[in-house]
Parts: C-alpha cells; structure tokens; sequence
C-alpha cells in the first residue's frame, strides 16, 4: 500500500519500526555475554529478545522486498547479530541500493559489527545521553567498564566512514537537544565520570548528527536539516556558540524558534 499520499510539509510518513530487545538498564537488552553484575543472581542472564531471529527475518525481508525503510530497536549486540542477519539475507534475496536501514539506539554495538553495518547499508541512530542518565551504573553494574565506555560508538563510526544520527529516547528522557549534543560531545555522566572518552564527538559533528545528517538518514536532506535557499526555514537562535563552548552546550539558551520562516518562540 502507497501512503506517502499522506506526506505534507508538517507530516512526512517514515519508516517502518521493529522493536528487537529491551533496554540496557531494565536487564532486558539481548546481550552476547552476561550482564556485569548477575541479575537477580543469575550469572548466566545475557536479556532476551523481543523479536526472535527468525521473525525478524521474516519482518526485514517483508518490508524490505516492498521497498520500505525499516528502524529497528537494538541496544544489545545479540539482537544486533540479528538485525545484521536479518538484513544481510534481505539483502541476498531482494537486492537494494541506499535503503538506509536504521538500527535504533545500537547501544553496544561491537566494532566488529559496525564494520557489517557499513557493508550491508545500515545506518545507526546512537543514544549518547544513555552515558549522562545511566552511565555510572552502566559502568559499575549492567555492563561493566569495557562495555560501558564502549556504548554509543560515535567516535569510531565516524572513523568507519559511516553516517549516523544522534537522538533521545523520548518519552524515557527528556526532549533536550542541546543536552543530547553535550552528550555525544563530553560522555560526562550524572556523577561527573566520563563514561568512554575515545568515544567522543566534536561539536560540530554532534551538530551535524542532529541535523543535516538525521536528515539524510531518513532522506529528507533535499528540505532540511541546512540553511539553504530552497529548505524549509526552520531554526533555532541560541544564547552561545556550542562550538566555542563544548563543555556548556547543555546550558545555552535557545533565545527564539523560527519553523517555516515563521517566529513560534521568543524567549
């Protein structure tokens, strides 16, 4: 069925989503290995999927095949596997170019597994403020050091070559972007520990990952997502430079909201 007859300046329809596990923190993520601290005792606990191997198969090469864009929840490298399997043989079956795939939140994603991402196409959405909210029990109890500094990949996606966005979990957190690219910028933790230093972004990148190339992500960077002439004017005015301050983008003002080359906000 073709609903993009739906599409308008102010309502786009996007991609279809697949929800593969949980979350890191509820000890429902699907993990390769176990968690750090055993759950309720359970030395053996690695979380579980929600959507099993081969439904999700059977799900990617179904939308796949009818030329949709898909984004799948993954923040456990097991289900990670899996959507990586899962696109690998839709991709066997039903060959596409630039279908764009997103893999959502792609927590722990192992490096080993964004080199297949950017073979097979499929482009991450990272959630860097996991590192503010739960960073320190990331480290200290869900995952360990390891693989809690290793959360959110950005750094070496952004060495890989391969395009990505950043994003918040709304309604689990809060609407804050500007907290977001602090986030990807200083990895800093609630409790002021820097959860994955190698793992951090530029200003300007995390800029880009909120921007022109979420835009792109979800192929509407012919209308947003810059300032140029022909794109929707839609900007914010802030208080500071985030370049010039990296370490206090999260606490600059936005001073006024323009959507559509119309005023909605003025502080």
């Amino acid at each position: 069925m073709d609903i993009t007859g739906h599409n308008a300046d102010f309502f786009q329809t996007g991609a279809v989503k697949i929800i593969g596990d949980g979350s890191i923190q509820g000890s429902t993520a699907y993990l390769t290995k176990p968690y750090h601290v055993p759950f309720k005792g359970d030395k053996n606990h690695r979380g579980y999927p929600v959507t099993e191997r081969k439904m999700m198969v059977e799900l990617v090469k179904k939308f796949h095949r009818a030329g949709r864009q898909i984004a799948i929840h993954g923040n456990g490298d097991a289900t990670i596997d899996d959507i990586i399997h899962a696109v690998n043989e839709a991709q066997k079956e039903y060959p596409r170019k630039d279908h764009r795939h997103i893999l959502v939140h792609c927590q722990t994603a192992r490096y080993d597994q964004l080199d297949e991402m950017k073979r097979l196409g499929i482009t991450p959405s990272f959630f860097p403020a996991h590192a503010y909210y739960w960073g320190d029990r990331h480290h200290n109890i869900f995952l360990g050091p390891e693989r809690a500094c290793r959360q959110n990949p950005a750094r070496t996606a952004l060495d890989k070559g391969i395009p990505f966005s950043i994003h918040l979990d709304t309604p689990v957190t809060p609407i804050n972007p500007l907290l977001l690219v602090w986030s990807a910028v200083n990895r800093l933790s609630t409790g002021g520990n820097i959860i994955g230093k190698d793992e951090r972004i530029s200003a300007l990148q995390a800029l880009r990952a909120t921007t022109i190339d979420a835009a792109w992500q979800i192929f509407q960077e012919d209308n947003r997502g810059s300032v140029e002439v022909g794109k929707y004017a839609d900007l914010v005015v802030l208080s500071d430079n985030p370049i010039d301050s990296p370490e206090t983008i999260k606490d600059i003002n936005v001073l006024e909201t323009i959507v559509g080359g119309k005023t909605v906000y003025l502080r």
